[in-house]
């Protein structure tokens, strides 16, 4: 699933009006107006209440605190806050490099995967799975 469909899935979440403007991947994303709100010329970008906010896991992190109503984040002073962050951006960072590198054949030689950053395919796989089956049947249960 795209960046830019979990972003407007989180948008449909909340149940807010919100307007999509689309642009073509290559070209209205690296024309000058969009580098302007997103230097990496990527999707999504949000707007809202006069910030942008851009990267996938920041608009939804975003959009679950700024419509608390919606129930779709712990509050900040619950203690579940911390474990639905961690699970949040690992999704984005490791869980997403790691299937990246894999899908691309880029997969490090096992005495270079530290370097990586997130270890191993394996090992953020094998992470994922034990914490949903502790948890389950959700990540935060």
């Amino acid at each position: 699933m795209s960046r830019g469909r979990i972003a407007r899935w989180m948008l449909e979440e909340i149940g807010q009006p919100y307007r999509t403007v689309v642009l073509d991947y290559g070209t209205t994303m690296k024309a000058p107006d969009y580098l302007a709100i997103n230097p990496m010329g990527k999707v999504p970008a949000i707007t809202h209440r006069g910030v942008t906010v851009t990267e996938c896991a920041a608009v939804c992190a975003w959009l679950a605190d700024a419509f608390p109503g919606a129930g779709l984040a712990p509050a900040l002073d619950d203690p579940a806050r911390g474990p639905y962050l961690r699970w949040m951006f690992f999704g984005a960072g490791p869980l997403e490099a790691a299937v990246t590198a894999k899908s691309l054949g880029l997969l490090a030689p096992a005495d270079k995967a530290r370097m990586a950053g997130y270890g191993s395919f394996d090992q953020v796989v094998d992470a994922l799975e034990t914490v949903v089956s502790d948890a389950g049947p959700w990540l935060l249960g």
